[in-house]
């Protein structure tokens, strides 16, 4: 079968592919690694196309043609999972790793790790990323677990809140390291407040927890507003005369190719000059009465008409104002009425009283309208008919009207008069994002120069405005329409938000203000749409992370710059190993042994996989000389983060006979291996690396400062350096000024001292050694140092006389030296070396016991020399198998000078 190993559920391409035949717990075994049923899987797995889940692993039996895709789950960490899941330094574990020369990476980053984390400045959502592990004692800007959430709680507060994750596992926060930028949250009194929940705490009584997603494109503009405004402009108002009207009672339907204006609406006042034909004739005289006019038609706009006074235009000419004298109409307002009409000549007292004809019979278009200004209310809108009511003279709707007569026709004038004034509908925007569905959505309005009245003595005075909301499914539905009224009588900025409650739908969102805004500088009512929320699924708990609840106040209370800069300086809390080796329960804790161990466990790895002793060891001199690691680690292998940690302790990771294990490079005293032409298959090789002029003359260090948390540098330069070309050295993992100086100072003398390196063959006695294993090197070189066989030891006077398989040369006057290989590999010595009674021998006072010197093994190797230079020192850099029977060996020179700063403080 084939096996292709995916570093996640979406990518595309595989990181590894495998040929396998067996199960597939077979097949992990097979590259050491291993997995309960009792955690959490790391892995999904699939047998073509189909789950297979982790109770089969061990059993089911996959065929040769099985496609098998395993994606790597990450569970939220930035070590589990992270790199190639059989490609990372733990391939390993069951073989020898040496890191290659310059495995410190001094001037670049870590492979494959972002520094964001580190640096950030700010909170920021990482979707779909890790959890950033925090190492230490650092400072944090949580990671938003739910976007943050402004509302207005009432007309003059703002609130922004939302809960972040701190990181996995638990955390010692002190109520002084939680602020906003620099400041405290204790010293925000009533004007913030925090809570922080361990991992899997209960998060369904905190309102954080709640996810509100903001729709981006109601808010802020190009313009600089605070929101989209709302406003009702002049033209909205204006009616275009269509080519007709239709009316039918409170009805009016415009001719199809027109719309009503925006700005019209329930509440809006209109006059109408309604056209008619009207039949008219003459009554017969009667004693004392002249004839008169009488007009036959419709009047049911008019009811009631006897003894009111109109206003009569008679085929488009000037109105004149009559009196109604008499009328007879049924009941819906049909049948004829009598004008009386003004004398013609109101200065003839003869005349006045009289009755007088003001039209021939026939058939005129007659509009008729009430003497004092006749207004109608709008109902109902609609962008082709409103529905309207006649108006009293006193503003009150007319009981006694009865409707339009049913016409259509092209003389009808409609204009707007007053009353409420609407303005046009904003874009409509879909509240939830993709295909999310909500029960709940929130709309904010802004106020930026308060709602008031500004009367003449200065004083404000109440100011109101309407706003209608509507929203209807995003999939297809009708409108539901909810209005407004807002009233206040302040200058200063206010806000308001309002909660609304929906059936489970993707609600699409559109507002308009009603009511007409003001052209007068004494009003204060302009509104904002000043953003648009919808309440989403959301999580109760987190099972592995330490989270934190956030609240401000904000708007006027807190610099925007702020808000999105909340911090903690959080100190982890993990087992602590103990002198005894055993691991302490979770403390707070900065100790490099502690979160090595953490890495390795993320991974599935156990203590059985850590060189326990040099751990031990190490983690001593950590303490004693207080390097700790303080670090933010965001996505990264395991191999670079256990170097980032080693490194803060001056100790480089490898990997040996199949353990984790930590190298320190230090002072040494105590040789180890011993390696000469008597076990070498090459020659010993010395290459010295002169000085350049482009070589660097000085290191500069850039570390993230625990007091300030903000990028620092420190120059490391020695006696004589002029500093012109640095070396940059970005050192993640230290936070003071001290350990970066000693730590870029050790690297600045390497640069000066470290400028040796030893090459030659072996067969396979270099695996005896490790990395940075401090050994002896001899060559034969002349004027070196001399090598033999020992072939006795017996005690003299003086210590113990040692025959030596190869005449040796003094140098009158000068110290020598003597040391030896044991049947290990194992250099013993220097010892001082007196002349013996013959050139086959020396006389040194090596204590007891003795070697054996025997024939049935290899005789012990012997080095001697002139005490100053007869040995090179040297750090073993990498053994490389050549076949099945040799090894390549290269080394560096050992100086004692690469120290001298590692213990001093930097000069002010």
């Amino acid at each position: 079968m084939t096996i292709r190993v995916f570093l996640s559920g979406t990518c595309e391409q595989p990181c590894e592919t495998h040929e396998w035949t067996g199960t597939l717990a077979g097949f992990f075994a097979s590259k050491g690694l291993t997995y309960t049923l009792a955690e959490l899987p790391k892995s999904h797995v699939t047998v073509n196309g189909q789950p297979l889940p982790m109770l089969e692993w061990a059993d089911r039996h996959l065929a040769a043609g099985d496609d098998v895709e395993i994606r790597l789950i990450q569970h939220g960490g930035v070590f589990s999972g992270l790199g190639k899941l059989l490609g990372s330094i733990f391939n390993f574990a069951f073989g020898w790793l040496m890191p290659k020369s310059g495995s410190q990476n001094y001037g670049s980053p870590e492979q494959g790790q972002r520094l964001e984390t580190t640096s950030a400045k700010a909170n920021q959502a990482k979707l779909g990323d890790v959890v950033p592990e925090l190492a230490g004692r650092f400072r944090r800007f949580p990671d938003y677990l739910t976007p943050p959430r402004r509302r207005f709680v009432n007309w003059r507060e703002q609130w922004l809140e939302f809960h972040a994750c701190i990181g996995p596992g638990q955390y010692q926060i002190n109520d002084t390291d939680v602020k906003v930028g620099d400041t405290p949250f204790s010293a925000l009194g009533a004007d913030g407040s925090y809570a922080i929940y361990g991992p899997g705490a209960d998060l369904s009584g905190t309102s954080t927890h709640e996810h509100w997603h903001t729709v981006p494109a109601v808010g802020g503009t190009s313009s600089g507003t605070a929101g989209l405004e709302m406003s009702t402009e002049l033209a909205n108002r204006e009616n275009t005369q269509p080519a007709s009207y239709s009316f039918d009672g409170s009805y009016i339907w415009r001719s199809s190719e027109s719309e009503f204006p925006p700005g019209w609406g329930a509440g809006t006042i209109v006059n109408i000059t309604l056209p008619l034909v009207y039949a008219v004739t003459r009554t017969e005289p009667t004693i004392g009465q002249p004839q008169r006019n009488r007009f036959y038609g419709e009047f049911k706009h008019l009811m009631p008409l006897a003894g009111r006074d109109v206003t009569v235009a008679v085929n488009g000419g000037l109105g004149l104002e009559l009196l109604v004298a008499n009328s007879d109409l049924d009941p819906q307002g049909a049948g004829w009425i009598e004008l009386r009409f003004p004398p013609p000549d109101p200065e003839d007292p003869q005349t006045q009283g009289e009755w007088y004809n003001g039209l021939e019979p026939g058939s005129y278009t007659i509009t008729f309208a009430w003497k004092f200004p006749a207004r109608w209310s709008i109902q109902q809108y609609s962008s082709d008919h409103i529905v309207v009511w006649r108006l009293t003279q006193f503003g009150q709707n007319d009981s006694t009207w009865l409707g339009f007569p049913t016409v259509t026709t092209s003389g009808a004038v409609v204009t707007f008069n007053g009353g409420t004034v609407y303005g046009e509908w904003s874009s409509e925007f879909v509240a939830t994002p993709g295909k999310e569905t909500t029960t709940a959505i929130e709309i904010d309005f802004f106020f930026p120069n308060g709602l008031g009245y500004i009367r003449d003595n200065g004083d404000v005075t109440s100011q109101g405005l309407g706003i209608e909301i509507q929203y209807r499914n995003a999939d297809g539905g009708p409108r539901t329409t909810i209005s407004k009224w807002y009233e206040n009588w302040t200058l200063d900025q206010i806000g308001i938000t309002e909660s609304i409650n929906v059936p489970q739908m993707r609600p699409s969102v559109r507002v308009r203000r009603v009511g007409a805004s003001a052209t007068s500088t004494q009003v204060k009512d302009t509104i904002q749409w000043y953003g648009l929320k919808s309440r989403l699924r959301t999580r109760t708990s987190y099972p592995r992370w330490t989270t934190m609840a956030a609240w401000l106040r904000v708007g006027g209370r807190l610099g925007a710059q702020s808000e999105n800069q909340i911090n903690v300086v959080a100190t982890r809390m993990l087992p602590v190993l103990q002198s005894d080796g055993t691991w302490s329960a979770p403390q707070p804790t900065r100790d490099i042994s502690a979160f090595a161990r953490y890495i390795t466990g993320s991974i599935g790895y156990s203590d059985l996989n850590l060189d326990a002793d040099e751990l031990r060891r190490l983690d001593g001199i950590w303490k004693v000389r207080g390097e700790t690691l303080d670090h933010v680690y965001d996505l990264t292998t395991a191999q670079d983060a256990l170097k980032l940690a080693f490194r803060a302790g001056f100790s480089e990771l490898t990997v040996s006979h199949g353990l984790i294990r930590p190298v320190r490079d230090d002072v040494r005293t105590q040789f180890e291996q011993s390696y000469s032409p008597l076990n070498m298959t090459k020659p010993l090789r010395e290459s010295v690396s002169p000085r350049k002029p482009m070589d660097p003359d000085g290191v500069e260090v850039e570390y993230i400062d625990a007091e300030t948390w903000t990028s620092m540098t420190v120059k490391c330069l020695l006696p004589g350096d002029q500093g012109f070309k640095l070396e940059k050295l970005k050192l993640d993992g230290v936070t003071d000024r001290v350990r970066a100086w000693r730590i870029g100072m050790r690297r600045r003398r390497e640069q000066a001292y470290r400028n040796r390196e030893y090459s030659f063959g072996t067969e396979m006695d270099a695996f005896n050694s490790e990395y940075l294993s401090y050994v002896p090197l001899f060559d034969d070189e002349p004027g070196n140092a001399q090598m033999g066989l020992l072939t006795d030891i017996r005690a003299t006077t003086g210590g113990a006389l040692l025959q030596i398989s190869e005449p040796l040369r003094w140098v009158t006057g000068a110290p020598h030296s003597v040391g030896y290989r044991t049947p290990e590999g194992k250099f013993v010595g220097p010892f001082v070396a007196l002349p013996g009674p013959d050139d086959f021998s020396i006389i040194a006072d090596i204590p007891q016991p003795w070697l054996e010197v025997s024939l049935k093994r290899e005789l012990p190797h012997i080095y001697f020399g002139l005490t100053a230079d007869w040995i090179k020192p040297a750090l073993i850099t990498n053994i490389q198998a050549r076949g099945t029977d040799a090894t390549d060996v290269t080394a560096a020179n050992y100086d004692v000078r690469v120290y001298v700063d590692d213990n001093n403080n930097p000069p002010d």
